[in-house]
């Protein structure tokens, strides 16, 4: 039997672009939780004004899951509590018990792949456009507004931090994280470094599905990172990979020559019906975006170009990701 809370109704503040949404879109997706969404737009800065900062004072960014009275903001806790509340419905946990084997490798896998700085990759590389591979994918016009945006980001907090005192220290919190992420986003060589640390990480994924697919080729033709299981390490390394790709860095870090277990491995989860539904969200945004500025229009956008540029891009991110990460 369901308890109360696991049939009250899921609230998921978010955007669909945002790294941290897509992981949370993903587990809502897998385990089919009915959800009412909130859109919370980055272009329009609608995650800077006072209402979301109330509801989510110490995250950086989005999203937030609200469910009943029930408010949780960090995106593995998130998923850590979709997954908890969905054991009565059964099917396998996204995040298995601790007590197993299995439960402690996603742990460590997640804790891993979590620790990623994806903020200072993508701005690094719309900054540096020089240290991606191929390119990045993002539609130039929307890079210079991201660029412009996180520049003048410092100003607005410290405006807002004035403006609202009961959330000065939320505001200001967030203006200093704001100020140390641009200090390496903006030195093309802490950048490089940043790419070059992963490099051992992705060395040791691709011997962990090389070995999976040693040990359990009779066993499915479906493998993950730990066996034929999905679990929520393999949610963040997807998503991580498809950031990746966007930021034209697909090349670098699983080219089917040196890496390609990986490289299947993306292939593959590029077919699951939550990663489709994922696409599609984006591929809808300009739509989803034109509705939510109809309905209200943010005071905090810096530019009438950010919401331009955004209404149109996630076409054509969802556009350029299908037809050039293979």
């Amino acid at each position: 039997m369901m308890s109360k809370r696991s049939t009250e109704k899921f609230v998921f503040y978010y955007f669909p672009t945002s790294f941290s949404s897509q992981k949370i879109l993903f587990a809502l997706y897998e385990k089919d939780v009915f959800f009412k969404k909130k859109l919370v737009s980055l272009f329009c800065g609608q995650h800077n004004e006072p209402w979301y900062v109330r509801l989510n004072p110490d995250g950086y960014h989005i999203p937030v899951l609200k469910h009943g009275e029930k408010i949780v903001v960090e995106p593995a806790d998130i998923i850590d509590y979709i997954s908890n509340v969905t054991k009565p419905a059964g099917g396998h946990p996204l995040v298995p018990g601790l007590d197993s084997e299995l439960g402690r490798n996603v742990q460590e896998m997640r804790g891993k792949l979590d620790a990623i700085p994806m903020d200072i990759l993508t701005y690094g590389i719309i900054y540096h456009p020089h240290l991606s591979n191929t390119g990045c994918l993002i539609p130039y016009a929307l890079q210079r507004s991201m660029k412009e945006n996180f520049a003048n980001r410092l100003c607005l907090l410290t405006e807002l931090a004035a403006r609202h005192p009961d959330l000065r220290d939320a505001y200001l919190s967030k203006s200093q994280l704001a100020a140390s992420n641009f200090d390496i986003i903006t030195d093309a060589d802490r950048v490089k470094t940043q790419l070059d640390e992963l490099m051992p990480l992705f060395a040791s994924i691709e011997d962990q599905l090389k070995k999976i697919k040693e040990e359990g080729s009779e066993i499915s033709d479906e493998l993950w990172l730990f066996g034929p299981m999905f679990t929520a390490a393999d949610i963040s390394l997807a998503i991580l990979l498809s950031r990746l790709s966007l930021l034209g860095l697909a090349g670098r870090f699983f080219p089917a020559s040196k890496f390609p277990c990986i490289h299947q491995y993306y292939y593959q989860v590029r077919k699951r019906p939550a990663f489709v539904k994922i696409r599609k969200e984006i591929a809808n945004l300009k739509w989803t975006m034109a509705w939510e500025n109809f309905k209200w229009v943010s005071p905090y956008i810096i530019g009438g170009v950010l919401v331009g540029s955004g209404v149109g891009a996630g076409y054509l991110i969802y556009k350029k990701l299908s037809d050039g990460c293979e």
